[in-house]
């Protein structure tokens, strides 16, 4: 018999030694970690360790643990990180930055690493430094340009800061009403308003705008 931290270092020895000799098995065994442990600074860093090595060991870049790898990294952070007094500095401790510096080193057309990215993303969305990164993104102030599909990912990342902080209307609203933006990112801009329980001053703005709406898909969805 054993608890779940040492059951938990277990797990990671295992995945790190390649023990199952399966992609799919240690992938498994690896995504159950985080509804099942209650985790401490410490023992995410062990896990970080796999990402730190993932590139110099080859069983680690097979797809479903390279995968997973990253997403149960985030998850067991975004459990670890729930004390909002201490929330930004405990996010910083665990390497959130790496994460968003990793993004910014990928080109604009690898979409399946930036989509994989932005997966991670909504695990850390407490984070104030991926707050601003998020916004980069779906207001095309970054010197990249992303496509529409990430930026709609990037409000979905960005919408539970924003909708607990207040920051909903802020945020989104310009987004909606921006008729040069893509549909995708103005519906999930235009989900994400409502969310926050809009104002009737906002909802009359909302049905003003459209009434001189020029995209059908908008239009239809709202």
């Amino acid at each position: 018999m054993t608890g779940t931290w040492p059951a938990a270092l277990v797990v990671q020895e295992i995945v790190m030694n390649n023990d199952l000799r399966s992609d799919f098995e240690t992938a498994k065994m690896l995504s159950i970690i985080p509804f099942y442990v209650e985790p401490v600074k410490a023992l995410v860093e062990e896990f970080f360790k796999l990402v730190t090595q993932s590139s110099s060991k080859p069983h680690l870049q097979h797809p479903f643990t390279k995968s997973v790898i990253d997403l149960s990294y985030a998850h067991l952070v975004r459990r670890t990180c729930h004390e909002h007094s201490t929330q930004q500095e405990c996010l910083s401790a665990l390497h959130v930055d790496e994460y968003v510096k990793r993004f910014d080193s990928l080109a604009v057309d690898d979409h399946s690493s930036l989509q994989h990215l932005m997966a991670v993303f909504r695990n850390f969305r407490e984070s104030e430094v991926l707050e601003g990164k998020l916004k980069e993104i779906i207001y095309d102030q970054s010197s990249k340009k992303y496509d529409s599909p990430l930026k709609t990912q990037a409000v979905f990342a960005l919408a539970d800061r924003a909708v607990k902080g207040g920051k909903a209307m802020e945020y989104f609203l310009p987004v909606f009403l921006n008729r040069n933006e893509g549909h995708e990112v103005r519906i999930a801009a235009f989900d994400m308003l409502m969310r926050a329980t809009p104002s009737t001053t906002t909802f009359n703005k909302i049905m003003t705008f459209m009434i001189f709406e020029t995209d059908n898909e908008v239009f239809n969805y709202v």
